[in-house]
């Protein structure tokens, strides 16, 4: 499939992903917490305090039920041994792979339904202004993209 084909699907998932679940790499850096990026991605819909309040209890219920960073450095740290080994083991790295494949599925569906969850909590009105900002964000990202080309 050519990027123009494959773009408009991928960017919502995209962009919501990094908005509602961007971590801090390094405390202190600049980065936002799942709440703080899902507010701004929001931002100018005049949420109700009520809104807000239950954004934040499903971003922070959403938090809990992502897996630790351990586990996901301890698959990293398997990779990397998998890497330097003195000989590769293929059904080894088959099964990492399938293992890091299925808790990324598990992961971005659980990044939907968060998405999906907020969005309920809006009024048409808010939908409608949030849509109208998707696809202005959709439009840059295209714009970028043909600017890299």
């Amino acid at each position: 499939m050519t990027t123009l084909k494959i773009l408009p699907k991928l960017i919502p998932v995209l962009l919501g992903a990094a908005l509602l679940f961007a971590q801090p790499a390094v405390a202190g850096h600049g980065h936002h917490s799942g709440a703080e990026s899902a507010m701004r991605m929001l931002k100018g819909l005049d949420l109700t305090d009520a809104q807000r309040e239950k954004i934040r209890t499903l971003v922070a219920a959403s938090k809990a039920e992502k897996p630790a960073t351990a586990a996901m450095q301890q698959q990293h740290q398997a990779m990397q041994a998998l890497v330097s080994a003195d000989q590769f083991d293929e059904a080894a790295a088959r099964l990492l792979l399938e293992k890091q494949q299925s808790s990324m599925l598990e992961n971005r569906l659980e990044r939907l339904k968060l998405q999906h969850s907020i969005r309920a909590l809006l009024t048409d009105e808010q939908k409608t202004k949030l849509d109208a900002r998707m696809a202005k964000m959709r439009e840059r990202m295209v714009e970028r993209v043909g600017k890299e080309n």
